[in-house]
């Protein structure tokens, strides 16, 4: 129990100075932006072992059948050329043709630009917290973004990074601490789709950071240390990622090549937790500066 009170504390001190700076950003005039510190450069594994590692995940989540989880195969599919993932999109829809639920329409727009078949009123059913976070940066190349998107940014990392400071039973982060993830990917859909939002100076850096505080040592690989890692990488700042992380991701993968969504409960792996470490693991086997956009570029576009 040792380790994970520390892992905490350390969560809890990180977020209490980083949210302070924040706030006193935002209630003071403009200055210089202080220089980040000297983050930890991620060390490859063996490349041995990181392609069986890849390998035997491919195969794992292949077998995927959750829209969400179908569509990041196609944004593995497009950034890296993974062959598995090529008919991604076309197995989505196939699968949920006759699907009632309008979020499938909405979350359609990852994969295809293009997509005709999402409805004005479809965006009545995006009332999930984490939903609200995401699906109007997912359009804002197309939709007015809501007048406070700004306030509900700060307010959800704010929440998030309170959220992570609570104790749960078992040693892991409470799961509230899933909004500083989702504005994280706000941010980068809002990049995708060239959306110039004005954010408070050092928010996404203050950002980076607080996402980075929740893998803390790399010593827990649980899927919401997967998250933070998959989309810190996706935003260019894999070198947070604690270099003990990714070893520990490859030694918690399961003989059938998935992975547990709770490190202290892993009587079962699922497609979630496996899609996010595959990614991982995928941007530490081919390291880039920038990586193709998550979200489908339009047609034509470089």
């Amino acid at each position: 129990m040792k380790k994970p009170l520390t892992i905490l504390f350390v969560v809890v001190v990180i977020c209490s100075l980083l949210t302070a700076l924040l706030l006193l950003k935002l209630s003071s005039s403009p200055s210089d932006a202080p220089a980040l510190p000297t983050p930890t450069s991620t060390v490859e594994p063996p490349n041995e072992e990181l392609q069986q590692a890849i390998n035997h995940g491919i195969t794992y989540v292949n077998q995927v059948e959750h829209p969400i989880g179908l569509l990041m195969l196609n944004v593995m599919y497009r950034q890296f050329g993974i062959a598995e993932f090529k008919d991604s999109l076309q197995r989505y829809d196939q699968l949920y043709a006759s699907s009632t639920d309008p979020l499938i329409r909405v979350w359609r727009r990852i994969a295809d630009y293009n997509t005709s078949a999402v409805q004005p009123e479809d965006f009545n059913y995006v009332t999930d917290q984490l939903n609200r976070l995401t699906i109007p940066a997912l359009y804002s190349d197309r939709k007015s973004l809501p007048d406070d998107y700004v306030s509900q940014l700060t307010e959800a990392m704010e929440l998030g990074c309170f959220y992570a400071s609570q104790p749960t039973d078992d040693g892991s982060i409470n799961d509230g601490a899933y909004l500083l993830t989702h504005v994280l990917l706000a941010t980068i859909w809002l990049e995708n789709n060239h959306c110039s939002l004005q954010l408070p100076e050092d928010f996404t850096s203050t950002l980076y950071q607080m996402n980075a505080a929740l893998i803390g040592d790399g010593s827990r690989v649980d899927d919401i240390q997967l998250e933070v890692a998959a989309f810190l990488f996706q935003a260019g700042q894999g070198n947070l990622v604690n270099s003990v992380f990714v070893e520990n991701v490859i030694a918690a993968q399961f003989t059938d090549g998935g992975w547990s969504a709770k490190q202290n409960s892993p009587s079962n792996t699922g497609w979630h937790p496996s899609v996010l470490a595959v990614m991982v693991l995928l941007y530490v086997a081919y390291p880039a500066a920038s990586y193709p956009p998550m979200l489908a570029p339009a047609p034509g576009s470089a």
